[in-house]
């Protein structure tokens, strides 16, 4: 189903909400130039937020790129340190390998926002669809497992605390660690409080 979002700064948002309310990767479009720039702030929102989307932005044709051409933006130069990836697609065959590429990277991990740039060349080529193999990307391989020597060093810092709180923040929410924290709190009797985003990781009532 696609949704008009009527200005991009709109979508970005609206991307962000179905991430956040579905579990699932968020995405919208923008066109080059302005449309683009208009979608940076919840981009970057989204990076700060540990949220997944996927931003597919155009961009003028490749063979203009450079020539400060009408509506040309540096895209991914301006998303490199708000984004956890981004692309520019320069040829229509690496489109489906991108866009699988582009989505394992937003929602796993710390999730977080990718960019896929789009020139208009690109985008109007011809090309055949074929199937994506599942990713395999160097250098990109999150765990899921603590390390044990941090915990380790964690567990007796807490130990030796004498006024410890416990801010629970929306990464409780994200992993699925909302019984561990509660566990945590009524194990060391330690108070709790949550970020703005982590509402909801721990019980508001319970004393």
């Amino acid at each position: 189903q696609f949704v008009l979002a009527r200005h991009e700064q709109g979508a970005i948002h609206m991307a962000q909400g179905f991430a956040r309310a579905s579990g699932r990767v968020g995405v919208c479009l923008a066109t080059s130039g302005p449309g683009a720039t208009n979608a940076i702030t919840g981009i970057a929102d989204a990076f700060y937020d540990s949220t997944p989307v996927v931003v597919i932005t155009g961009q003028v044709a490749t063979e203009k790129m450079g020539n400060d051409a009408f509506q040309e933006v540096d895209t991914t130069g301006l998303t490199c340190t708000i984004t956890k990836h981004n692309y520019l697609v320069r040829n229509p065959k690496d489109i489906p390998r991108i866009v699988k590429e582009a989505f394992h990277i937003a929602g796993t991990g710390r999730p977080g926002p990718v960019l896929i740039d789009v020139p208009v060349d690109v985008a109007k080529a011809p090309g055949d669809y074929y199937p994506a193999a599942e990713p395999k990307i160097r250098g990109y391989a999150p765990t899921y497992d603590g390390h044990p020597e941090q915990i380790r060093k964690a567990a007796d810092l807490i130990a030796k605390a004498q006024r410890p709180v416990i801010l629970s923040g929306q990464g409780a929410l994200i992993a699925g660690a909302s019984d561990e924290v509660r566990e945590l709190a009524r194990k060391t009797g330690i108070p709790v409080t949550t970020t703005l985003l982590g509402l909801g990781a721990f019980p508001e009532t319970d004393p």
